[in-house]
């Protein structure tokens, strides 16, 4: 729609579409209200037209709305008196006389029974406005229960949309956004949204009243209907004017409650890091800055919002008053009736009223389409993890053989991670990843779950390339121990189940037996039910890495990937739960991201990195022999300087 009706953004159309059955009964009931309220203005008229009309004064209306002036109740003119009071109307003789008769034959004509009729009148009319706002409250319920569900439905479906579509979405682009933008797009943003429904309901309900409002006006007396004509085009500018600004101020406002929330979501995630030095002052300075931007940038929207009500109210007011003064000289030669004119200002109202729906719609149109803007921006528009055309499944039993051929990769815009790495992991053998911090360790773990694909080179899982195979497929085929777990704020049962959301009682109690989880777990009161806090809050750090290796462990993979699965471990547990691994890793392939030599020196083999290039390969006692990087990190190890050099 032209003007300030904008046409609504295809993206946000499509939303609408899927709650096209309560939208289309909420827009019937809108239109029901509309159309009730403009039908209240033929009410007002004739209930007061039935008042007037039935007094004694009443038939002095053809002069004017006020009585003759100096003729008592009993009016009698003179020829002379008759011809000065029309020269001072400008209305002819006869009328004036006609007037006169009239004023004085409603002192006997008024009988009991014409004022027992015309109280009949006004009864019935009475009844019948009682009866229309009575129908106009059932059809108001049903907007409001329609478009409260469409706007309820239509938060749900897309913040479910948004989820779905973060949980396809590749690693790269968790690590390139904050949770808390993330989580703002999920809250802030999807609530601006559900106004959309909002969007429709207003650009039904205030077009049909203005336009019905004013064919009232038009009906009852069309030269004020010109008169009025003439400020819509006013109006109309001052609104579609206004939205064009409106637009970047709510575009500033979600962007700053964007910020909040993720500087707010990182506040307490890392509290105790705040706590530990003493930066509570600093944190909440910072947080208080943001409030504050956020606050300066809503008050920006809310001043040029709050400018174009009384704008419009104040164009409306000066039509309103034009009328009602160009109304008082129409009565007052009789050309408009007294009811005319108060079914005229409330028509305006009416008109009025539409104006301010329209208005509300510029309003509304753009914090939607800001919202709807950083919704697809930040989730719907990103590029989902590519999955290749025909992807495959490898054929039971997958033995685990793991080959790295060459394999170069640099995150986008970064200098290269890893260059030219070639390695071979046996089928049931373990290879350790040595090496300081940086030097790639991490990568080739995120290489091998395809969490990326590599620049060059070729990463293969029993001799296929992991890219022609489905990802979803070789994920199901490895686990892996990270060396900061997360746990999700629900039971130990369910932590360890997100290894195999099908695991038995059975299963889920043998992988924690094997994992040492059990004698922490039975004396609690529910044990395997017991929930375990927000990121596991309320067990210590062993036991959280315990559950870890369970979860691991209950999904029986061909390939185990351990970032130092026992680092948080203490020396008790530790030498448990490397018993319990030595265990499960025997006959399985593994992947040991080693923080410490006294794990390296327990694989099959070990490779060194430094600086993304492998510089030596081999066995721990190779190693050793050959007197290279190794042996020097494990004589320093063994020494005692550092007891976890890398």
């Amino acid at each position: 729609m032209p003007g300030f009706f904008r046409k609504l953004d295809p993206r946000v159309t499509g939303e609408l579409k899927a709650q096209k059955k309560p939208i289309t009964w909420g827009l019937l009931c809108v239109l029901a209200t509309s159309l009730l309220t403009s039908a209240m203005i033929p009410l007002v008229q004739q209930s007061i037209a039935a008042i007037v009309d039935t007094t004694p004064a009443s038939a002095s209306r053809e002069l004017g709305s006020t009585p003759l002036p100096g003729l008592g109740s009993q009016p009698k003119l003179t020829d002379q008196q008759a011809e000065a009071m029309a020269r001072e109307l400008g209305v002819e003789k006869a009328r004036v006389e006609e007037a006169v008769r009239r004023a004085a034959d409603s002192q006997t004509d008024f009988s009991l029974p014409a004022r027992e009729s015309a109280l009949e009148r006004l009864g019935v009319l009475c009844l019948l406005i009682v009866a229309l706002f009575l129908t106009k409250y059932w059809f108001t319920r049903g907007q409001a229960y329609f478009l409260t569900h469409a706007a309820s439905d239509l938060s749900a479906n897309l913040r479910k949309r948004i989820f779905e579509k973060l949980q396809r979405l590749p690693l790269s682009y968790f690590h390139a956004k904050r949770s808390g933008s993330i989580q703002s797009v999920l809250t802030n943003d999807v609530l601006v949204f559900q106004n959309s429904v909002q969007i429709v309901r207003d650009t039904l309900d205030g077009p049909v009243k203005a336009v019905s409002a004013f064919a009232m006006i038009v009906w009852i007396q069309w030269q004020l209907a010109l008169i009025s004509l003439g400020v819509l085009p006013i109006m109309a500018y001052v609104i579609y004017r206004n939205g064009r600004r409106m637009k970047a101020a709510q575009a500033q406002v979600q962007e700053n409650l964007a910020e909040l929330s993720a500087f707010s979501n990182e506040a307490v995630l890392g509290i105790k890091v705040v706590k530990a030095f003493s930066a509570e002052d600093r944190v909440a300075g910072a947080f208080n800055e943001r409030i504050r931007d956020t606050l300066k940038s809503q008050l920006r929207a809310a001043r040029r919002f709050a400018s174009l009500r009384p704008m419009v109210e104040l164009i409306g007011a000066s039509a309103l008053a034009l009328v009602i003064y160009i109304c008082g000289h129409l009565a007052f030669r009789g050309a408009v009736h007294v009811a005319d004119i108060a079914a005229i200002i409330f028509a305006l109202d009416v008109v009025n009223q539409g104006f301010r729906s329209i208005g509300n719609v510029n309003n509304t149109y753009n914090q939607v389409q800001a919202a709807t803007d950083r919704i697809y921006r930040e989730v719907l528009d990103v590029p989902e993890e590519h999955e290749p055309e025909g992807a495959q499944s490898l054929p039971e039993p997958t033995r685990g053989q793991v080959t790295f051929e060459r394999v170069s990769f640099s995150y986008p815009g970064g200098e290269p991670v890893l260059k030219d790495v070639s390695f071979e992991i046996p089928a049931g053998e373990s290879l350790a990843l040595v090496g300081a911090s940086g030097a790639g360790k991490s990568t080739i773990a995120d290489l091998l779950l395809r969490f990326y694909d590599p620049s060059e080179g070729h990463v293969k899982v029993d001799g296929v390339d992991v890219q022609t195979l489905s990802r979803s497929w070789l994920r199901s085929q490895m686990a892996v121990v990270p060396q900061h777990t997360f746990l999700f704020a629900g039971s130990i049962a369910a932590n360890i189940r997100l290894g195999k959301s099908n695991a038995t009682d059975e299963e889920v109690r043998r992988a924690a037996k094997e994992a040492h989880v059990t004698p922490f777990v039975d004396p609690l009161p529910k044990g395997f039910e017991e929930t375990v806090g927000e990121r596991g809050v309320r067990l210590s750090g062993g036991e959280i890495q315990r559950i870890a290796i369970a979860r691991a462990l209950v999904r029986q993979p061909k390939v185990l990937i351990l970032d130092e699965a026992t680092s948080n471990l203490d020396s008790e547990s530790e030498r448990a739960v490397q018993s319990a691994l030595q265990d499960v890793m025997h006959g399985r392939t593994t992947l040991i991201i080693a923080h410490r030599l006294s794990t390296a020196a327990r694989a099959d083999r070990i490779l060194v990195l430094r600086k993304g290039e492998v510089v030596e390969q081999g066995s721990h006692s190779e190693l050793l022999s050959q007197g290279g990087v190794y042996a020097s990190m494990y004589r320093t190890y063994s020494s005692g300087v550092i007891d976890e050099p890398l």
